[in-house]
Order: structure tokens, then C-alpha cells, then sequence
């Protein structure tokens, strides 16, 4: 299973978290960021804290890198898959394109995903929890698969919406042992 080792060091608590919103609406751009992972579990207080700070935007890369280059973030990595910032030390990954580590989005994933609030010219949403757990399922490091337990737990998701979602997207996305990492996680639910 995959294994990230350039996370950060230091976990992001809400306070990062706020300060990099912060930062972003002080330059007084529309921007839409959906928090995924751990970054939606710490807007909506089911964790304190995670390894690094994750969006999916609907913005182009182009429009990003400007943004976070004035804001004084620093490039790590420019890949359009996984692009990778840093603020002082907090990693933050940007995804684009509903397309996150391998995982096309269904076509509703915006739709379905959660408003919270507005931050200047920013508009906050969270990814729907449907699909912030299947990407945690495509990754499957046991942090991920434990913060799946939690999701499923708090938010009551409904496990057969989960299942048929999941396997609709997992055949044609690069999630390998697509079909092994789903029953592990309904293993890990008994």
C-alpha cells in the first residue's frame, strides 16, 4: 500500500489551516477550494489535526501558481496529479480536474459536496464524504482506512451508497487491488 514519506513532519491543526485561507482571501481573488481528507476532517472538528493540507480546485494550474506564488507559498512539485506547496513548513496539495491520485471524481462530486462558508473571495466547500472516502480507500495506508472508519461513523454514510459509488469509478481509475482494498475496509467496519 502506498506510503507517502514527504508529508509533513509537524501535523496541521485549524489554526494552519485558517491562517493559509487567510492568506489566499488577503489577496482578494475568486477562488474555489474543496478541503478533501484530513483537511475536511479538521474543518469539521472530527480530528484536530493532519499530515498536510489538501484542496481540490476548479481553477486552472496556471491561475493557482500565480495565487500562491504572491502569497509567498513555494513550489515543490508542479505536477498537475499531486501539486505540492509549502508555507513555511505545512505541505499543501492542490488537486485538479476532479482527478485525485489516480481517481477520477464522478460527475456530481461538485454538486454533492458541501458548502461552508466564504472567506473573502474564497468560496469553502468540503468534497462529499462519499468521495473523500473513496480516495482514502485508494490509497489505503492505515491512517487513511482508520479516518474512513471515523467518516462513516460521524457522518452516518450510508454503506451501500458508498459501495456502488465506489465501484463505479474503481474499474476504470488507477486504483490498484481496487476490489482487496474495499473489503478490507468492510473487514475493518465488523
Amino acid at each position: 500500500m502506498y506510503e507517502n514519506k514527504y508529508k509533513n513532519l509537524f501535523n496541521a491543526s485549524l489554526m494552519e489551516l485558517e491562517n493559509f485561507l487567510q492568506l489566499l482571501a488577503d489577496l482578494d481573488a475568486p477562488l474555489e477550494l474543496f478541503a478533501m481528507g484530513g483537511t475536511a476532517m479538521v474543518l469539521k472538528n472530527i480530528k484536530e489535526s493532519t499530515k498536510d493540507i489538501d484542496f481540490l480546485t476548479t481553477e486552472d494550474y496556471k491561475k493557482i501558481h500565480q495565487l500562491f506564488s504572491l502569497a509567498g507559498l513555494k513550489e515543490e512539485s508542479n505536477s498537475r496529479t499531486c501539486n505540492i506547496w509549502k508555507l513555511g513548513n505545512t505541505r499543501i496539495d492542490i488537486f485538479y480536474d476532479a482527478f485525485i491520485l489516480g481517481t477520477p471524481l464522478p460527475d456530481d462530486w461538485k454538486h454533492l459536496s458541501e458548502y461552508i462558508r466564504d472567506i473573502g473571495k474564497i468560496k469553502l466547500y468540503i468534497l462529499n464524504w462519499y468521495d473523500i472516502i473513496i480516495t482514502k480507500i485508494a490509497r489505503s495506508e492505515k491512517r487513511d482506512i482508520d479516518d474512513s472508519l471515523v467518516i462513516i461513523k460521524k457522518q452516518k454514510i450510508d454503506f451501500g451508497k458508498l459501495k456502488k459509488r465506489y465501484y463505479s469509478i474503481a474499474e476504470t481509475s488507477l486504483i490498484a487491488d481496487y476490489d482487496y482494498k474495499f473489503k478490507h475496509l468492510m473487514g475493518r467496519l465488523k
